[in-house]
């Protein structure tokens, strides 16, 4: 293996401990209050933290593809763990399902995991 997969797994390892502090948060409603009230601020961070964890399974899963759709690996399993977390909230006392939550989560995973595509690599003196 690549020492830079191992770096890009490493990563994202650690990523998923974060988010699943947040999420922890969220479900005992131990999140602060401002990201609560800012407008457009939950949104912003559905974006960015889904499609942070999108980003690095792409990093950390190379060019795998899903076989039978051909889609990217990484970007394809953080969609659809973000749909699952966000339709499990309609059975949480503590949280509520939002479908702009599930947008803004989906919109990060299919930009960042974009973003995060294999480049070919240029020769010098090219």
């Amino acid at each position: 293996m690549q020492r830079s997969v191992r770096v890009w797994r490493l990563a994202l390892a650690g990523y998923v401990v974060l988010l699943g502090i947040i999420s922890g948060l969220a479900y005992a409603r131990g999140l602060p209050l401002a990201v609560l009230s800012t407008p457009y601020l939950d949104k912003v961070l559905h974006f960015g933290l889904l499609g942070g964890a999108s980003f690095l399974a792409r990093r950390a899963t190379g060019d795998a593809r899903v076989p039978w759709i051909g889609l990217p690996a990484g970007p394809v399993v953080v969609g659809l763990l973000a749909t699952i977390e966000e339709c499990a909230q309609r059975f949480s006392p503590a949280r509520t399902f939002s479908l702009g939550d599930l947008a803004a989560n989906l919109l990060g995973v299919v930009v960042l995991g974009w973003l995060a595509r294999p480049r070919p690599q240029r020769h010098r003196g090219d």
